[in-house]
């Protein structure tokens, strides 16, 4: 599996938001695509996922270009997106939307059923019954990454998967992202910060107003105070 976006631009309506973005994703690598808010991370992931028409450049899953595809296509392709929003079914159990998120096998990627899934969420386990409603949003954040992974997908787009969780619900996140990692799976994860990148993340894309300013690894970044100072800080 490999995303490979080169030159990457989108507007919406006269306003460009991003300008010739390019970078790639490899099978089993985690991503981090970090800014500060408004920088461009959601308008990134909705360019990837065929959520903002106007665009331009090329962006290749394995091999096929992506950028004009319409969302569900997309996600056939074998992409599947995490949105900040979550927009999980509320009248629906757990169980009922991990089995609307549920797709076919695919070669070569791993098969996710929801016996796994509750394994890699310990606390969606007691609450497979429980509607989505009647959730905590930590609760639900972690419902909307496994509905995801019910696709069977080779890349994730998780777009602000920390906001406002608490620090032990992100701790668990933390630890499924680098399980689904080790299964292969491709992670591009947009974030302000580098508290999940530090754990999670081989490299990290930083943007700025909509263009590329760094892309390296983590630790490097990490070890940069002027860039995480000039690019990231609040």
């Amino acid at each position: 599996m490999t995303l490979e976006v080169r030159g990457l631009s989108a507007w919406r309506g006269r306003a460009r938001i991003l300008h010739d973005l390019s970078f790639s994703v490899a099978a089993g690598e985690a991503v981090a695509l970090l800014g500060r808010n408004g920088a461009g991370k959601t308008s990134t992931l909705g360019a990837l996922m065929g959520l903002i028409p106007e665009t331009r450049g090329d962006a290749r899953f394995n091999g096929v270009p992506i950028l004009g595809l319409p969302s569900h296509r997309i996600a056939r392709l074998g992409v599947g997106y995490v949105p900040e929003d979550r927009r999980i079914f509320t009248d629906l159990t757990v169980n009922e939307n991990l089995a609307v998120g549920r797709r076919p096998p695919r070669p070569g990627v791993p098969v996710w059923t929801i016996e796994r899934l509750v394994t890699l969420f310990p606390s969606l386990a007691g609450l497979r019954d429980r509607r989505g409603g009647q959730m905590s949003g930590g609760e639900q954040q972690m419902l909307t990454i496994a509905r995801t992974l019910m696709g069977n997908p080779s890349l994730v787009l998780l777009d602000d998967p920390s906001e406002g969780l608490a620090p032990r619900v992100v701790d668990h996140m933390i630890q499924a992202l680098r399980s689904m990692k080790t299964e292969g799976v491709g992670l591009l994860l947009s974030d302000q910060s580098l508290t999940v990148a530090r754990h999670v993340c081989d490299r990290a894309i930083v943007i700025e107003k909509g263009r590329l300013v760094h892309d390296g690894s983590v630790a490097a970044l990490d070890a940069d105070p002027a860039l995480h100072g000039a690019f990231l800080a609040l």
